[in-house]
């Protein structure tokens, strides 16, 4: 988890951009988690490194902008969505998430909120915690822009 949520994102995601900064139209969305904005009991790692995700992504669509390049960063956080994910993270033979999750949204839904975010010009793509609406925003993250 370590090494796909950081350093393989960190090293893809840079390759991209600077392939693809000065293309018109070109985004790149990485896949976060509503745990990348808020610490959740019993996944703090995974919370960590979905936070390293969000931080990542919404710095560097800032510093796109501020470079004038043509390339948009956006960032992708959804709520419990009903994949493989839990089965394969618990170890189980069967999860299903009506019967151990009160809100979730199906992977369909996600592919469509993921077209949302990409149809946008918004950076961020993100489940609301207490709503479970698909929001979109500018970063949510502070920005400490250097004197220039």
């Amino acid at each position: 988890m370590l090494n796909l949520n950081i350093n393989t994102l960190t090293i893809l995601s840079t390759l991209f951009a600077r392939d693809y900064a000065d293309t018109e139209g070109a985004q790149l969305i990485n896949v976060s988690s509503r745990g990348g904005y808020t610490i959740v009991e019993e996944a703090v790692t995974y919370c960590a490194t979905k936070f390293y995700v969000s931080a990542f992504t919404e710095g560097l669509s800032r510093e796109l902008k501020l470079n004038g390049s043509h390339m948009q960063a956006k960032v992708l956080a959804p709520a419990a969505t009903e994949t493989e994910f839990a089965k394969r993270a618990k170890d189980l033979d069967r999860f299903d998430y009506s019967e151990s999750v009160a809100k979730f949204h199906t992977a369909k839904e996600m592919a469509g909120f993921l077209l949302d975010l990409y149809d946008s010009e918004k950076a961020v793509g993100i489940v609301n915690s207490e709503t479970y609406e698909f929001e979109l925003s500018d970063p949510l993250y502070p920005f400490a822009e250097r004197k220039r």
